[in-house]
């Protein structure tokens, strides 16, 4: 699903200048036109200046798991767009087709990378993160970093960065939805699985007795809101709020109240 959204253009003022009423003034009329183009091309110009504020929202990928690491996302960014006065939407794409169409959409609500596309300008302030962790049917495997894994052929959901790095040279099987994933593994047809610790609720709501969750974790990764570079005035300007709300704590608390009710469901 490809989510593509243009600025509004600015309506021409009509003038209805006739050939009837100037006859003798074609050339003034066709610089009279190129002049409203002009005027009609800067309104535009201003209005993306501001951010997009216009009466069509910003629209931005998601992943379409309900993982905690996007709720903590999206509620960090409702603050910070609802102070800038921008609407802001959002739409479920897998993580590597929503990169994919990165020239398409207005941004990536939570990437944990650093690069996604040229055209998508990362906003340099954390707004969540993710703990990956290993997934295994068997009792016998103790994670100790990335390399202990090895051995054994790796289930990772597709497009996911910086795991693809982490596990280069190494045996995957990729999927592209946590289920497919972790069914894989029940299956037996990867021995592990590596993604967010906080996708263990999943195993329970999908009824499979053979996964468990391993520990201790492999890492801790930093989440980062991206946003189009056609809304390039108002990065500095979300990443004023978002540094103003680390330093006073509100992120730590968003995200510390999104894992506890994440908690209380899971239990």
């Amino acid at each position: 699903m490809s989510t593509s959204h243009a600025q509004p253009q600015a309506r021409t003022p009509n003038f209805a200048v006739t050939s009837r009423s100037w006859p003798k003034q074609a050339g003034l009329r066709k610089v009279l036109g190129r002049t409203l183009r002009r005027c009609g091309a800067l309104v535009t110009l201003a209005g993306a200046a501001l951010g997009g504020q216009a009466a069509t929202p910003l629209v931005f990928a998601i992943p379409p798991e309900d993982r905690l690491s996007v709720t903590m996302a999206q509620r960090v960014l409702a603050l910070a767009y609802q102070e800038l006065g921008v609407e802001v939407q959002y739409t479920k794409l897998p993580v590597r087709r929503g990169y994919a169409l990165a020239d398409e959409i207005d941004g990536v609500g939570l990437g944990v990378t650093l690069d996604i596309a040229l055209t998508q300008v990362r906003i340099e302030v954390p707004v969540s993160y993710e703990e990956a962790a290993v997934y295994a049917t068997r009792t016998d495997i103790v994670p100790n970093g990335y390399a202990s894994l090895q051995p054994y052929v790796i289930g990772h959901i597709a497009g996911i960065g910086y795991l693809e790095t982490r596990l280069q040279g190494m045996r995957t099987d990729t999927a592209t939805n946590v289920e497919s994933l972790f069914r894989k593994l029940e299956m037996g047809r990867t021995d592990v699985v590596v993604d967010s610790r906080f996708n263990s609720c999943l195993i329970k709501t999908l009824g499979l007795r053979k996964v468990q969750l391993l520990h201790p974790s492999l890492e801790t990764a930093p989440g980062f809101h991206f946003l189009h570079m056609r809304h390039a005035a108002l990065v500095p300007r979300v990443t004023a709020v978002l540094r103003r709300m680390a330093a006073d704590g509100t992120i730590k608390k968003v995200q510390a109240q999104a894992l506890k009710e994440y908690r209380s469901q899971c239990d």
